[in-house]
């Protein structure tokens, strides 16, 4: 069960996180303001984050049928990625693209409740795991995509020089790109049913889910109180409103305000969630031996620094823009982790934990829809280097919140398997 949430979250961003790299592309395509560009990633969060909360309270409410959940899934991302390959204006994308969100976001709940529970004394380290696979695939579609949309490998270093290789093909447009992707994830709609129908255990005996509905909502209120969830929550939330957008903003500004290539851009796109592949599960399996709260704090206080660092450099291209994305990369949604698992925590208590999940992950994207337009909405007059400004503002606040964390030390549980 583990081996397949884990290796099947890495197969979906393959092809979901190629998106901000497309975005690059769509928007000169269509001639795109960065209001435009704005709203294609708030309409993705805000899809997203609806999603989220839905799916994960349904997926506590049927657990026996959570195998059909997170089918669906894969389902409505093919549906999503083929209408956006086909949309006709730029008001078609917005709501295909509102739909591949939904299918993406509705994986996490589910996913992340069945490793919280079979694992309660490895969250961390598994809950990482599963974002550090995630995190390949964010690194190789965007490079991917970036290779295709070229049909070269090439790279301008700071001194003007050009490095390429031609591979020999023709360049890719993004709407075959996204054509061929869908039938890939229509395919593995039935191999992760397949190898997952039995994750959700034995129908209950006597179910009756007006009463079970009944039960998870006292649970939730209940778990709110004297918890610190709200301070768990609301670090999670601001971190998600920058993270959202910095995966856009990055590639945006290579290409909009620097005039680096799409392969370049991808580059420094796989640069932003790459390193996370080792350092996410260290970071996990730390947590559960040292507690959440100290590397959150950290974790904040770097990420807020480093995004004030990217665009120091001005208006043209250097190694140390590079860099710096490097070393944010070391951080990338490692936050996002520990907070999840400190929600397990938790919700372990109430045997909630798709419902938390879900209602965490849907807090971080519909707060970064609110973020997506503070960030490219003064893009339009003052320059895409001010949204760095506006987003390690974003950080700094979370840094603050983190601090009300409070540092209790976790108590050992006993495994659930679910019935």
């Amino acid at each position: 069960m583990a081996s397949t949430l884990i290796g099947a979250h890495g197969f979906e961003h393959l092809i979901s996180n190629s998106i901000p790299l497309l975005t690059t592309v769509i928007a000169v395509d269509l001639q795109l303001s960065a209001w435009q560009v704005g709203a294609i990633v708030a309409v993705r969060s805000a899809s997203a984050g609806v999603t989220s909360v839905t799916g994960g309270f349904l997926s506590d409410l049927l657990h026996h049928r959570i195998a059909w959940v997170l089918s669906i899934s894969a389902l409505l991302s093919a549906l999503g990625l083929f209408l956006i390959a086909i949309a006709p204006s730029y008001a078609v994308i917005l709501l295909a693209l509102a739909l591949a969100s939904s299918g993406a976001a509705l994986w996490h709940p589910p996913a992340l409740g069945l490793l919280a529970q079979r694992f309660p004394n490895r969250r961390g380290l598994f809950m990482s795991l599963h974002r550090s696979t995630g995190s390949v695939g964010d690194v190789v579609g965007p490079m991917v995509a970036g290779i295709l949309l070229l049909g070269a490998l090439q790279w301008e270093a700071t001194d003007g020089v050009v490095v390429a290789w031609e591979l020999g093909v023709e360049p890719v447009g993004w709407r075959w790109i996204l054509a061929c992707s869908a039938p890939i994830m229509f395919v593995a709609t039935f191999v992760i049913y397949g190898l997952l129908r039995h994750a959700g255990g034995a129908p209950p005996v006597n179910f009756n889910p007006v009463s079970k509905l009944r039960t998870m909502w006292q649970g939730t209120y209940v778990a709110f109180r004297g918890t610190g969830l709200w301070a768990i929550f609301a670090v999670s939330a601001v971190r998600g409103m920058a993270d959202g957008s910095m995966l856009f903003l990055v590639p945006l500004y290579l290409t909009q305000a620097l005039g680096v290539n799409t392969f370049q851009a991808a580059t420094h796109l796989a640069l932003m969630v790459g390193p996370a592949v080792v350092t996410a599960p260290l970071i996990g399996a730390l947590s559960d031996k040292v507690g959440r709260k100290p590397l959150i704090v950290f974790l904040m206080a770097f990420a807020t620094i480093l995004t004030l660092a990217i665009p120091l450099n001005g208006q043209q291209y250097s190694i140390w823009i590079t860099v710096c994305v490097a070393l944010y990369g070391l951080q990338h949604f490692t936050v996002i982790n520990l907070t999840s698992a400190a929600a397990a925590d938790v919700a372990a208590k109430y045997r909630l934990e798709s419902s938390f999940l879900g209602l965490m992950w849907g807090n971080n994207v519909l707060f970064g829809a609110v973020a997506a337009v503070f960030i490219f909405g003064p893009i339009e007059w003052l320059g895409w280097q001010y949204g760095f400004f506006i987003a390690a503002a974003i950080y700094l606040v979370g840094f603050l919140a983190s601090l009300m964390i409070p540092g209790k030390p976790r108590t050992p549980e006993a495994v659930a398997v679910p019935a």
